[in-house]
């Protein structure tokens, strides 16, 4: 797997963190920040080949799950949206570990 595929989910965080500061001025919350920053550490510890840097990049998305389901926005479409992108993101880092834990385990048995 080519290591630049770690830092898809922090990529596109950031194209939209950009995108909400040219358009909204300072709306974003710090907490948008330090997301982006565990996508980054996620994806340095995934491309070093450890699997575990895969549980870093879950938390933004158990974030988003939670604040979907308790339901701080009041309108559906975005409580859904939430929930869609906190599973997506689950399930990417998921399979991310997944896959490097398998890749590792293969080379140790050799």
């Amino acid at each position: 797997m080519k290591k630049f595929v770690f830092f898809i989910p922090a990529i596109i965080y950031a194209v939209f963190l950009g995108w909400v500061l040219i358009v909204g001025g300072d709306s974003i919350h710090p907490i948008a920040y330090a997301w982006f920053g565990i996508f980054v550490i996620s994806g340095a510890v995934l491309s070093k080949g450890l699997f575990w840097g895969g549980f870093l990049g879950v938390l933004p998305a158990i974030y988003l799950i939670y604040t979907s389901t308790i339901g701080q926005h009041g309108f559906v479409f975005e409580i859904t949206k939430e929930l869609l992108v906190g599973a997506i993101i689950l399930a990417l880092y998921l399979l991310y570990s997944h896959v490097l834990f398998y890749k590792n385990r293969k080379i140790v048995k050799g």
